[in-house]
């Protein structure tokens, strides 16, 4: 049976593999990911998480024939605004990425620019299977809709701290939820490892599920 290995230190990916019950080790890879800045989101999510794949393949040594077939899997997870708005809000890049905010009020710039309209959520998968080098890659894109939020609310949303170490400043699975009135898509995907992708890619490799 092939053996997994994560690609990541995400405590969210970490507990999507847990749920589904699935033995697997857990690996760090350091990249650069401003090396794809260039590249429109949907392609640098599928680009940043083949290089977490193949950066971690390098720091595995394999041993004798008779170990047993590694998967990798690493994934990448970019929020947009889609249209991009003007003038541009600290913290959000020229092509409408939001990144992780490096300060309280980066983060309200990012909550204030996403309420009360549509953004999308893209997440990479890659799957690279070693000895082969066999790569499989996959996107799930979904699209948020905050509420219209009352400035009370942002502070108070502000005060609690969700904001900190994520993209878009947002955790779905906390406080942000309380003001999210629709998805169109995948959740685990906005959570940043979708199921089904995972499933997909797992299956054309051949890991039993």
């Amino acid at each position: 049976m092939p053996k997994l290995i994560l690609a990541s230190s995400s405590p969210r990916r970490k507990e999507a593999l847990s749920g589904l019950g699935l033995a697997y080790e857990c690996l760090s890879p350091e990249v650069d990911e401003s090396i794809h800045d260039h590249l429109p989101a949907r392609d640098r999510v599928l680009a940043l998480a083949q290089l977490k794949a193949e950066t971690a393949a390098q720091g595995l040594r394999r041993g004798g024939p008779d170990e047993p077939e590694l998967l990798i899997l690493a994934a990448d997870t970019l929020v947009s605004l889609e249209p991009i708005p003007s003038p541009l809000p600290e913290g959000i890049r020229p092509d409408g990425v939001l990144g992780k905010p490096e300060s309280r009020a980066e983060a309200k710039a990012m909550i204030e620019a996403l309420e009360g309209r549509i953004h999308s959520v893209h997440t990479g998968l890659a799957l690279l299977a070693l000895p082969s080098g066999r790569l499989e890659t996959i996107i799930s894109t979904s699209r948020v809709e905050f509420a219209p939020l009352e400035s009370r609310e942002v502070e108070s949303y502000l005060e609690a701290g969700d904001w900190e170490g994520v993209a878009g400043a947002y955790r779905i699975q906390g406080r942000a939820a309380l003001h999210i009135r629709a998805i169109e898509g995948s959740w685990s995907g906005i959570v940043g490892l979708p199921i089904h992708e995972l499933y997909v890619i797992l299956k054309r490799l051949g890991f039993p599920l």
